[in-house]
């Protein structure tokens, strides 16, 4: 049996929450402010809309996100707006790392691709 089939491990709990594809990507875009779906679909590139739908719902029932209705709208259909609660403007730290931890370990292939054979085998 897996030992995190019976016991609570918060780290495993996480990893499960943020493994999923897009998330990271939508804590990332609205971590520079407040999206409507559009413009968050966009910065997150790539996602179609059913999915990217799927993921903000799970992401608010979390309470990672939260999604408002745009009641300034008057004469068009109400605009949905989300933003990070303060559990999602914590995960900040962790896009931080992760951005470190990509810099000093992962290297942009169109830059290893574009220099000569002899300087790769050094």
């Amino acid at each position: 049996m897996n030992q995190h089939a019976t016991t609570f491990c918060p780290v495993y709990q996480a990893i499960g929450v943020l493994q999923e594809k897009w998330v990271l990507h939508i804590v990332r875009a609205l971590l520079t402010g407040d999206r409507g779906f559009n413009e968050l679909s966009r910065l997150v590139g790539g996602c179609n809309s059913a999915t990217l739908t799927q993921r903000l719902e799970q992401l608010e029932l979390l309470g990672i996100i939260s999604k408002a209705t745009d009641a300034e709208v008057t004469g068009k259909l109400a605009r949905s707006i989300y933003s990070l609660t303060e559990a999602g403007r914590e995960l900040q730290s962790v896009i931080d790392a992760i951005d470190a931890w990509a810099r000093a370990h992962l290297h942009d292939p169109a830059a290893t691709a574009t220099q000569p054979l002899e300087m790769l085998a050094q």
